[in-house]
């Protein structure tokens, strides 16, 4: 890429932002594993989940996107100049809030574990409060483990599933982790354990 051509590819990112900006296009919070090259390269973002030995080391960060008809922009640090004094983390996850997508009982797991994969921003459905509040009541239980392992993977089950459930999660969990036929970017090799729609803690697999 000449100079030339970075200039005129950096003006046009502007130009999206500035949409999202003015209310034509929408931000969304987007999930990625921290060796996204994103975090090296200026994006915008915050540390969404820590290294399990080291807590200095970010696992899994939550970049920004603005979502165009061609596909997603990525912020950088000096977008967040754009918006002023607006809250980017509240404005994208109220956006994410409001996002219809349905939820899919899986029949492997006897109609007991809830899936929304293929979406695009299913895997950042366990940073909403409104969309895991939608799982507890589906579920009928106030605590759950949530796996994300790779973009367009979700899998969703109640924390006192019996052993052989839970051990079939884990399964589904690992296969998806470890599937060299899967392109998805991988995310995290972790479980998110929610309670009443809350972030309340993870486990590192």
């Amino acid at each position: 890429m000449t100079p030339e051509e970075k200039e005129h590819y950096l003006a046009e990112i502007d130009q999206v932002v500035q949409k999202a900006v003015d209310g034509e296009y929408k931000l969304y919070p987007v999930l990625q594993p921290a060796s996204w090259p994103g975090v090296k390269n200026g994006a915008f973002y915050n540390v969404e989940v820590t290294e399990d030995n080291n807590k200095d080391v970010p696992l899994v960060v939550e970049s920004y996107a603005v979502e165009t008809p061609d596909g997603l922009v990525y912020l950088g640090k000096k977008h967040k100049e754009f918006f002023g004094n607006r809250n980017l983390y509240q404005e994208a996850n109220d956006n994410l809030d409001e996002l219809e997508q349905g939820f899919k009982f899986e029949k492997e797991f006897d109609n007991k574990v809830l899936s929304s994969n293929g979406t695009r921003f299913s895997n950042e459905r366990v940073l909403s409060y409104t969309q895991t509040r939608m799982a507890h009541d589906f579920l009928e239980s106030e605590e759950l483990y949530v796996s994300i392992p790779r973009r367009g993977n979700i899998l969703i089950i109640p924390k006192d599933s019996d052993k052989d459930l839970l051990d079939m999660f884990l399964y589904v969990h690992r296969h998806n982790w470890n599937d060299k036929t899967n392109d998805n970017t991988h995310i995290a090799n972790i479980l998110y354990y929610i309670r009443s729609g809350n972030r309340e803690g993870i486990v590192y697999l």
